[in-house]
């Protein structure tokens, strides 16, 4: 509770120090002359780069032999966007929301639920990584530096993603020995779980690992193209390629888990890249702001509009008395 409370305290002071430092009648104003077409078409590519990400959570789950449906992750996917729009659950909230449903999904397979869930995650950062740096060497304007370490510590998921396939087999061994010596102890049964989803991460075939980083390289190329949209919509100077090393590092700092869904944090970074493209504060944080309203607000939405029918559906299947 003390770590929500922090992040909610960090978003605010994040949001009022912005407040004070740029015209909110200007930040209205670009609002309010963006096209609805341009924000129907960005809701759309937002919508779009769910789907490929429910695609590749389905990938993972079938790599393990768990059949599972496109649709069925994407619901498990909107219904954390949903909780974690509107509940103060934090980030471990919203994780424990996935791994409860996918291990249901997987018919109580907690291990594939959780490998799926870790591997999901590391290759969406890595991918980030990977196509935020290409952009940045594509992009002949001038950049800071910061956005390129930012950038460069996304892409070192990969390293993670592959790295229990390259555990020494007398750590496994340690590990084995330490769980038996704590047998019936909590941290015991913790580490099981944790050794064994490692353990199913390295029994993933190198082809496997290709086509699910292939599928989070795809996805994302819709969330590019929202920014883009977005940016052309309120006629700000800025390219295509630059918008995705943008966006990568936006995406990337709010990984951190500074405040409650990135809020300020994601503000305070787009006010700072578009500066060095002499892009207004007002303007950026009109950018920031619809890029939340498509990218997190709508797929909430729609997440809870999945929710109440499930809802609905549970209690209608109950027995009355």
């Amino acid at each position: 509770m003390i770590r929500v409370l922090i992040r909610i305290a960090v978003a605010a002071i994040a949001l009022v120090l912005l407040a004070s430092r740029v015209d909110l009648a200007e930040v209205r104003a670009a609002l309010v002359t963006t096209s609805p077409c341009t924000i129907a078409l960005a809701t759309a590519a937002a919508f779009a780069a769910n789907l490929a990400v429910a695609f590749r959570l389905r990938v993972l789950l079938v790599a393990q032999d768990v059949p599972a449906r496109t649709r069925q992750t994407l619901a498990i996917n909107l219904a954390a966007y949903f909780y974690n729009l509107f509940l103060p659950v934090g980030g471990v909230g919203v994780a424990a929301l996935r791994l409860q449903r996918l291990s249901q999904r997987t018919r109580g397979r907690y291990t594939a639920a959780l490998t799926a869930m870790v591997c999901d995650r590391l290759a969406a950062i890595a991918a980030v990584g990977f196509v935020g740096l290409v952009c940045w060497i594509a992009d002949p304007h001038a950049k800071p530096v910061g956005g390129l370490l930012v950038l460069l510590g996304g892409l070192t998921a990969i390293g993670l993603l592959v790295a229990p396939r390259a555990v020494p087999l007398q750590v496994r061994h340690f590990v084995r020995e330490l769980r038996a010596g704590g047998s019936g102890t909590w941290w015991s049964a913790a580490l099981l779980r944790l050794s064994t989803a490692l353990g199913s991460v390295a029994r993933l075939s190198p082809a496997a690992l290709a086509s699910i980083f292939g599928i989070s390289i795809l996805a994302q190329l819709p969330s590019i193209v929202v920014f883009a949209v977005l940016g052309q919509g309120l006629g700000l100077p800025v390219s295509l390629v630059a918008m995705g090393w943008i966006r990568s590092v936006v995406v990337l700092i709010t990984v951190i888990p500074l405040s409650i869904g990135g809020l300020g944090i994601r503000e305070g970074a787009l006010v700072f890249t578009l500066a060095t493209f002499g892009v207004p504060a007002h303007d950026a944080l009109a950018l920031s702001i619809l890029v939340f309203a498509t990218t997190i607000l709508a797929p909430g939405l729609a997440g809870g509009g999945l929710e109440g029918v499930r809802w609905l559906r549970g209690a209608a299947a109950r027995p009355r008395r």
